[in-house]
């Protein structure tokens, strides 16, 4: 089982976001704590030029986030509508 730790930036998108999308994003990161790479449940692919950085497609919102294997912990940087400046920054 996997711990998982928001960064203020997603906790405030939480606190901002349409309360469906909300429901949206706790189920999968609910689902993230049993198995971080839910492929089959949801999209998810691993962010270019960033290792152990994965996104996960909600509509036209990304939870982007970073697995600590060793540790067992999985760190949400950002939840953010899919645009330009999505993954700038993340490599």
């Amino acid at each position: 089982m996997f711990e998982i730790y928001l960064s203020n930036a997603a906790l405030k998108a939480l606190k901002d976001l349409d309360k469906r999308i909300v429901d949206k994003a706790k189920k999968a990161l609910l689902t993230l704590k049993t198995s971080p790479l839910p492929i089959k449940e949801y999209d998810i692919k691993r962010v270019e030029g960033a290792e152990d950085i994965y996104r996960l497609r909600i509509s036209r919102y990304r939870i982007v986030y970073r697995i600590d294997w060793g540790k067992k912990e999985i760190n949400v940087i950002k939840i953010d509508k899919r645009n330009e400046k999505t993954y700038r920054g993340l490599g």
